[in-house]
């Protein structure tokens, strides 16, 4: 259906050229921004942030205009020239409801429907989020395909094989600090007012920079887009679980924002009967979060958001010196604050300019005490702080080509007792991009990212996609990219040894020092390496590959599938350089080997049209992820003994070569009900070698039993929606009692829970 509109502009009417001027907006009066009102090649133009567009160098005559906006249905009208009538354009656009195809920022860093993303993203939304029932970042992500949870110093994620110190996590945009050993602990993060998830995946360090390697995992939360919204949640169950939650969105004229309060704990649980200290500690956290943004003019949006997370941690255990054992009681406690302060400016309709800073801080302190005595037995202590200050402009130059560049710094401090004196860290970086749409079909994207650090040596990544759109049945993606992981403070700066064990570990800058203090008291019985000729290690170095395709089988059934390759170079690892006089060894850090991931994902999804309410989605994941060593043996030549090396890949630990999910949701409308059924099925893999020859013998693989689905965790949820504003859910989670300490113990086996949620705004 067209709209005919009349309407004229005297100026100009001698030249035969005419202005329009509009405002896009939606159906209850907000404005819309970023939206284009598309005319011609040479005449279209974009909205500001007040939803203010011009038209210019019009004649007279009848022209087609389509306004379009990521988020809403398209809408196409006619516009006559000239007209009698002069007021201004009003344009309302309806927000369009997406199914599977929703609006992704992380691949580009800039707003694009999943469709159009010519990157490997998956997204998970508010819907199934609430659907499972999941209360934490890991409980959500342990349900996607391709990601696999790891427990190693905290609860982390494997994205196409890749440890989880190589995914970077982001909320809305900024990075989350505070790894030890490289694990970003996943259960810190609540899930109560995310919005979507946005999962990128390979190397995306052209436009996101170190820890990106394997992937980005991008937490969007919710912004506000009504006067007021306002909801409440209770929770309670196995193992004294407990979860609190209040979440709450306004708008109001000019002004936009959101608040955000959790209370989460537990009695943890032990799977070892066998010990004194438990599996999961007793715990309790707090979440608060909020922002606000204010439009200042049509030119001028400022913005300020800020998070705090706390958690505090009890157990009992013992130590033994041989003699006696004594019992110990222990706290553990970590905090961090994040502030955000961000400035938009608008020139005109095409340019866009954004300025933002983010000022964090992270804290942890562990002690135990002896119960008896209260002396102290153990104490250590972290803290980080990351300032990150960014710049990014935005170019829209036609229908066709858009660009963005940015620049920024990034200002990095820790202090720890088992770290050397660390000086503040310094990098600088600075990002391109440019996409073109050249035709209908075809779309493509290049972009880089330069990054100079203090300590390292400077970094360009590439990036490279293309979106080939060849029917409406189907789509091709691929992408090459670069990534890298620099040096942590670990590596470069670690001074720590075991009090009790023995061992030594050192980082490159502190390793002269400290072979040169064991040395001097004697304790040193053989050296490996000599430690002057330890060099400064460098930053880890990935190129990827991704290839796939989107096949709409018809409206019901889509299927999508994707392979990768990663080659990662002057991977860090530890190696042994000293061998100590109580038979204990020196470590220190070194680029060593070289790694590959290679493997295969795919997923169907089926919505079937007769009937209503009913999801289905299964997905696959083939992984082949292997390290290289060097192998030395002795032989022979000429009446000679000649030690000879070997290089080959071998499996790398932890890692699956198949798992499968899927996922069955039922909502009921007349009832409303709503069923969750979720299936994650990991097969066996590599747990440790452990008679050290190198070789994956069946006995030293895990998840191995000749039933497969044994293993399997199956999670089911149900809830009821009463009076439109109340919802009580019912859920199991691992039905079938899947357990194991070792391989993972942040599972504690059947459990299950009740919650109310209500919506009371």
């Amino acid at each position: 259906m067209f709209w005919s509109i009349f309407f004229a502009i005297q100026t100009g009417l001698f030249a035969q050229q005419f202005s329009v001027e509009g405002v896009v907006s939606t159906s209850q009066g907000a404005p819309i921004s970023e939206a284009t009102v598309y005319v011609s090649q040479s005449i279209w133009a974009i909205s500001d942030a007040e939803g203010v567009f011009e038209l210019d160098n019009l004649e007279t005559g009848e022209y087609q205009v389509v306004v379009s906006r990521v988020g809403y249905q398209p809408k196409e009208l006619s516009l006559q020239i000239p007209l009698n009538n002069s007021t201004e354009l009003q344009i309302i656009l309806e927000e369009k409801v997406y199914d599977n195809n929703p609006v992704v920022v992380t691949a580009n860093r800039t707003s694009k429907l999943l469709q159009d993303v010519s990157v490997p993203v998956s997204v998970v939304n508010q819907n199934e989020i609430e659907a499972s029932g999941s209360l934490r970042l890991s409980d959500i992500l342990d349900e996607q395909i391709g990601l696999n949870i790891v427990s190693d110093h905290g609860t982390g994620i494997q994205v196409q094989g890749f440890d989880p110190e190589y995914t970077l996590i982001l909320i809305d945009n900024q990075p989350v600090i505070g790894r030890t050993a490289g694990t970003l602990d996943l259960t810190r993060l609540s899930v109560g007012n995310i919005e979507q998830i946005e999962i990128v995946k390979g190397p995306s360090s052209a436009l996101w920079g170190s820890n990106a390697l394997a992937g980005v995992i991008n937490i969007i939360t919710e912004k506000g887009s009504k006067p007021l919204t306002l909801d409440v949640n209770g929770r309670y169950g196995t193992h004294s679980t407990y979860d609190a939650g209040l979440n709450g969105t306004f708008k109001h004229d000019r002004l936009r924002g959101r608040f955000f309060g959790n209370y989460n704990g537990s009695n943890g649980y032990d799977l070892n009967a066998q010990t004194v200290a438990p599996t999961i500690p007793e715990y309790e956290n707090i979440t608060l979060s909020g922002g606000a943004n204010y439009r200042i003019n049509s030119n001028i949006d400022v913005g300020l958001s800020a998070r705090y997370y706390s958690e505090d941690q009890f157990y009992n255990d013992e130590v033994s010196d041989g003699a006696n054992t004594n019992p110990v009681i222990g706290e553990d406690f970590q905090s961090d604050l994040s502030i955000t302060p961000e400035i938009n400016l608008y020139f005109g309709n095409r340019f866009l300019l954004e300025a933002n800073a983010f000022l964090s801080t992270f804290e942890s302190t562990s002690e135990s005490i002896f119960t008896e005595s209260g002396d102290i037995y153990f104490s250590d202590s972290f803290s980080q702080t990351l300032n990150k200050y960014e710049t990014k402009g935005s170019a829209f130059w036609n229908n066709e080509h858009s660009t963005i560049a940015g620049f920024g710094m990034n200002r990095e401090d820790l202090t720890a007792e088992i770290y050397a004196d660390v000086p503040g860290f310094n990098s600088y970086f600075a990002f391109g991009q440019h996409e073109w749409q050249a035709s209908e079909e075809l779309s493509l994207t290049g972009g880089f990212r330069f990054d100079a650090h203090i300590e390292y040596r400077s970094q360009l990544s590439p990036k490279f996609s293309a979106l080939y759109k060849a029917s409406e049945l189907i789509q091709f993606r691929a992408s090459f990219g670069g990534g890298f992981k620099a040096p942590d403070f670990r590596q470069l700066f670690l001074n720590f040894t075991n009090p009790i064990a023995g061992y030594s570990v050192y980082g490159t800058s502190t390793v002269v020092q400290g072979i040169d203090r064991l040395s001097e008291d004697g304790q040193i019985e053989e050296l490996y390496f000599n430690p002057n000729e330890i060099t400064d290690i460098r930053a880890e170095e990935s190129f990827a590959f991704n290839a796939g395709f989107d096949l709409f089988v018809h409206d019901d059934l889509q299927i999508n599938l994707n392979a990768f390759r990663n080659n990662i170079n002057d991977l860090i690892e530890t190696q042994r350089i000293a061998l100590k006089t109580n038979g204990q060894s020196v470590f220190s850090y070194f680029n060593l080997n070289k790694v590959y991931t290679q493997g295969l994902e795919t997923e169907f999804k089926y919505q079937p049209s007769q009937v209503e309410g009913l999801s289905l989605s299964l997905g696959y994941q083939f992984l082949d992820a292997r390290r290289q060593i060097t192998r030395t043996f002795d032989r022979v030549e000429n009446g000679v003994v000649v030690t000879k090396s070997m290089k080959e890949f071998i499996p790398l630990y932890n890692r699956s070569k198949h798992t499968f999910n899927a996922k069955v949701y039922q909502y009921f409308d007349d009832l409303g009900l709503e069923t969750g059924l979720r299936v994650m099925l990991r097969g066996k893999y590599w747990f440790f070698d452990f008679n050290d020859n190198g070789i994956d013998e069946e006995s030293e693989y895990v998840l191995n039993d000749k039933n497969p689905f044994k293993n399997a965790i199956v999670n089911y949820s149900i809830s009821k929606t009463f009076a439109e504003r109340y919802k009580l859910q019912l859920g199991i989670n691992n039905l079938f009692d899947f357990q194991d300490e070792i391989v993972l113990p942040s599972n504690p086996g059947r459990t299950f829970y009740t919650q109310i949620n209500i919506n009371l705004f």
